[in-house]
C-alpha cells in the first residue's frame, strides 16, 4: 500500500454517513480515491472486479447483514483485502464478533476523524500482513506435525485425521474404504549391518516407490520406523486393496541400492475393510496390524485379509504367550518318551523325549500348539534346558533301577535354532550331564537342517566342542526343506533320522521307496545310525527293517507316553 495514496470501498446504504466519512478522509494529508456503494450487493461486486486497500463496511445493510458481508469477503477471492467495521452504535459484543470473523478493525462512525481513519487503515493493513505471517507461521507448523521429514509423507498424526474424516464420509455416502498397513520385513537388520543413514536412503527409496504405485486418490503414509500405511477409497470391488497389496509386494522386490550394496527388501501386509464389523478407524487399524501380523507368521512377502476367524486365532495366540509365561514358575510342562526299537531283535533301543503342556483350560497340549509362540518369545530356550535336564535325570534313574535294560539306552533331546544359538550352550550341555550323573553317551541331541543354515560356521564350532565329548547328534527330518550333503561333511551327525513323510508312501509309491533305499544305503555308506520315524503300519515296520534301518520310531511300536506308562510298557 502506497503511503501517499489510498483506493478505499465504502460501502454503506447511509448518504449522510457516506458524505461524513469522505468529508473526514478529504482533511487529511492522504490522496485517497473512494468508491462509494449503497448496499451489500453492488459492494460485493466493486470489490470482487476492483482492487482496493481496504473496505470501509457499514455494520447494518439493508439487503444483506453486514456480518454475513464480511463472512464472504473473508471467506472469497478477497479475503487479503484489509476491512474496517462502521457502526452507529457503540456494542462492545458486536465489536468482537466482528473482529472475531476477521476484521481488522470496528470503528464508531461518530469517532471517524480522517487523520485517525487512515491511521486505521494503515495500522490494519499491517496488522493483517502479522495475522497473515502467523497464518502461515501456523500452516507450516501444521505441515510439520502432519507430515513425515524423512520421506515427505503424511505421518501418523496426519493419517489419524485423514482416516477419521474419510470413515465419517464413506459412511454417509456408503462407500468403500481399505486400510493397508506394511511392515518391512527384518529391516532391523539393516540398519545393524549396514548403518541408519543407509537405511534412511533405503526408507526414502521405498516411499518414492510406493508412490508410484498407489493411486492418486489413495492416502500414502508413514507411521513410523519401517510401517507404512495406504488409505483407498473409492474403489468398486473389494479385490481392489489384494490387488494393490500384489502390486506393492512385486514392486519392492526390486533391488535398492544403498550405495554401497543392493538390498532386497520385502514387505507383510494387512488389509482391513470397512464394515459392520468396525466402528471407526482405530479399529480398522487394529484389525489391520491382526491380517498383517498373520502375513508375516505365514512366511512374510505376502498379504493377509483380515477377518473374524483371523482374530480369533489372533486372540488366542495372545492367550497362549500370556500363560506361556507362567507355565515354567506353575510346573505345567511334562515330558512324554517315545520308544525306539532296535530292529534286529524288538527290543528297547532308545527313546525321543517330546514336551508336552498341562494347560489350565486346554488339556494335554502337544507342542504343535505351543512352540512357534515359545520361540517368538524367545520362552523355547527356557523350556528346551528344562526338558533337557528332566530327561537326563529321568534316564539316570531309570538306569539305577533297571541296570540291565537301561545301561546302554540314549535319550534323544531336541534343541530348536535359538538354543543352538544361546551363549553357553555346551557349558549348560556339560553341566546338566554333570548334575544328573548320566554319561555323555547316552545323551543324543537332536538337531534341524533349517536350524542350522542361519549361521553353519558359528553352529559348527559350539556342536563339535560337545560332540567331542562324547554326546552324539542327530539330524531330525532328513530329506525335507533343507537337505545337503555339506550339513553331514560340516556337523558332527553319527545319527540320520528320515522324516515320515518318507515312510507313510511306503506301499503306496515305488519312486518314494526307491529314494527311501538311496538314503538308507547313503546313511550306511557314511556309518550313520539311521532312525524311521513315522512307522505305523506293519508294513512300514518290515520295509525298514529289510532295507537296514537300525531304529524304529512310531505309532505303531507306542505313541510318546508319560514317564510311568513308559516305564510300565518298556522297561519292568
Amino acid at each position: 500500500m502506497n503511503n501517499s495514496s489510498l483506493r478505499l470501498l465504502l460501502i454503506d446504504d447511509d448518504a449522510l454517513d457516506r458524505q461524513s466519512v469522505m468529508r473526514s478522509l478529504r482533511q487529511s494529508a492522504a490522496v485517497c480515491e473512494i468508491v462509494e456503494a449503497t448496499n451489500a450487493q453492488s459492494g460485493l461486486a466493486f470489490a470482487s472486479e476492483q482492487h482496493f486497500d481496504a473496505i470501509l463496511l457499514d455494520y447494518r445493510l439493508p439487503d444483506q447483514d453486514g456480518i454475513e458481508v464480511l463472512r464472504l469477503l473473508r471467506n472469497g477471492p478477497f479475503e487479503s483485502v484489509v476491512i474496517l467495521m462502521l457502526s452507529g452504535v457503540d456494542d462492545e459484543l458486536i465489536a468482537e464478533r466482528c473482529l472475531q470473523l476477521g476484521a481488522q478493525d470496528f470503528l464508531l462512525k461518530t469517532e471517524v476523524t480522517g487523520r485517525g481513519l487512515i491511521r486505521s487503515v494503515r495500522q490494519a493493513r499491517q496488522r493483517y500482513v502479522i495475522e497473515n505471517e502467523l497464518k502461515e507461521s501456523r500452516e507450516q507448523l501444521r505441515q510439520l506435525s502432519e507430515h513425515d521429514q524423512l520421506t515427505g509423507l503424511i505421518n501418523r498424526r496426519g493419517f489419524e485425521l485423514a482416516l477419521e474424516t474419510a470413515v465419517a464420509r464413506v459412511r454417509r455416502s456408503k462407500s468403500n474404504l481399505a486400510v493397508l498397513l506394511l511392515d518391512l520385513d527384518d529391516f532391523k537388520s539393516v540398519n545393524d549391518t549396514l548403518g541408519h543413514e543407509a537405511g534412511d536412503r533405503l526408507l526414502i527409496e521405498i516411499a518414492r516407490r510406493l508412490g508410484t504405485v498407489v493411486r492418486d486418490s489413495d492416502i500414502l503414509c508413514r507411521l513410523g520406523g519401517d510401517e507404512f500405511v495406504v488409505l483407498m477409497t473409492n474403489f468398486e470391488h473389494e479385490d481392489q486393496p489384494a490387488l494393490l497389496a500384489d502390486r506393492i509386494v512385486v514392486m519392492l522386490q526390486c533391488p535398492i541400492s544403498t550405495g554401497v550394496t543392493e538390498q532386497i527388501i520385502t514387505t507383510s501386509i494387512g488389509i482391513a475393510l470397512l464394515d459392520v464389523s468396525t466402528n471407526n478407524g482405530d479399529d480398522l487399524l487394529k484389525f489391520a496390524d491382526v491380517a498383517m501380523y498373520q502375513a508375516k507368521q505365514d512366511g512374510r512377502n505376502q498379504s493377509r485379509f483380515y477377518s473374524a476367524s483371523l482374530q480369533e486365532t489372533v486372540e488366542f495366540r495372545s492367550l497362549m504367550k500370556n500363560d506361556l509365561y507362567k507355565a515354567l514358575d506353575r510346573e505345567e510342562f511334562l515330558v512324554f518318551y517315545q520308544a525306539q526299537i532296535n530292529s534286529v531283535d524288538g527290543s528297547l533301543g532308545g527313546m525321543e523325549a517330546l514336551v508336552r503342556w498341562q494347560h489350565p483350560r486346554f488339556g494335554l497340549l502337544s507342542p504343535i500348539a505351543f512352540m512357534s509362540v515359545a520361540e517368538e518369545t524367545g520362552l523355547i530356550v527356557d523350556i528346551g534346558n528344562w526338558v533337557l535336564r528332566q530327561s537326563c535325570q529321568q534316564l539316570k534313574e531309570w538306569q539305577q533301577r533297571f541296570p540291565a535294560k537301561c545301561s546302554n539306552l540314549v535319550v534323544a533331546v531336541n534343541l530348536s535354532a535359538i538354543q543352538i544359538k544361546q551363549i553357553g550352550l555346551a557349558k549348560l550341555v556339560f553341566d546338566v550331564l554333570a548334575e544328573s550323573g548320566l554319561d555323555a553317551g547316552n545323551l543324543e541331541l537332536e538337531i534341524t537342517e533349517s536350524a542350522l543354515i542361519r549361521d553353519p560356521s558359528s553352529s559348527v564350532a559350539v556342536l563339535s566342542a560337545i560332540a567331542e565329548q562324547g554326546i552324539h547328534f542327530s539330524l531330525d527330518d532328513f530329506g525335507t526343506g533343507y537337505s545337503s550333503l555339506d550339513h553331514l561333511k560340516l556337523f558332527p551327525v553319527t545319527v540320520l533320522k528320515i522324516d515320515k513323510g518318507f515312510i507313510s508312501t511306503i506301499g503306496d509309491s515305488a519312486k518314494s521307496e526307491r529314494l527311501l533305499m538311496a538314503i538308507i544305503a547313503f546313511a550306511k555308506a557314511l556309518e550313520m545310525k539311521v532312525v524311521a520315524e513315522g512307522v505305523e503300519t506293519k508294513e512300514q515296520a518290515a520295509f525298514c527293517i529289510r532295507y537296514g534301518c537300525d531304529l524304529l520310531q512310531g505309532y505303531y511300536y507306542s505313541r510318546p507316553i508319560p514317564a510311568s506308562e513308559f516305564e510300565a510298557a518298556f522297561l519292568l
